[in-house]
């Protein structure tokens, strides 16, 4: 039970640096779709059993993107994430909303810079958060993000006494704008 109390807590910050992997929005053309986004997050101070605030720091890479003459095909991201009163409990039952910036800095040098909010399954999927969301600025200003990204916390935490302070993340769809 700790364990996937633990795991949902992380699912939430994660989600973070992935916030543009996944699902196309709805209506929208893909202007740029990256094949795989992986990395990690840490947590501070660190979610126990105690509610408190925590900032989620994320970073990652995003590969394969296509078309690659605006990317230059690749991009390193970074997101950070506040997380209000955050606990393993609150965060490992799921359904939980949360507000998130973050940016990619392409191959080419071009950056991207998003606003977007993260929602975490429940249950099994508990998880998986999914994303959506906008770029504010840069490369790609005014286009639509989505998408879903499924963690997994590291070490062994326990809630108690080893607080959840780092999870890796991957997609589990492409990372779209459009």
């Amino acid at each position: 039970m700790v364990r996937t109390l633990v795991r949902a807590s992380a699912a939430i910050a994660l989600a973070l640096p992935l916030t543009f992997v996944g699902l196309e929005p709805a209506g929208a053309v893909p202007v740029q779709s990256c094949a795989h986004v992986s990395g990690s997050a840490t947590f501070t101070p660190g979610l126990t059993n105690t509610p408190r605030d925590n900032v989620v720091r994320a970073k990652g890479t995003q590969t394969s993107c296509t078309p690659a003459a605006k990317t230059g095909g690749s991009g390193s991201l970074t997101a950070t994430i506040q997380v209000k009163q955050g606990s393993c409990a609150k965060l490992g039952t799921g359904n939980q909303t949360l507000t998130a910036t973050a940016r990619t800095i392409w191959k080419n040098g071009r950056n991207s810079y998003y606003k977007f909010t993260l929602h975490t399954g429940t249950g099994a999927n508990a998880q998986t958060a999914t994303i959506a969301g906008g770029v504010t600025q840069g490369l790609f200003v005014g286009k639509h993000v989505a998408g879903a990204v499924k963690f997994k916390v590291s070490g062994t935490p326990n809630c108690t006494t080893s607080p959840v302070k780092s999870v890796t993340f991957t997609n589990t769809k492409p990372f779209v704008i459009g």
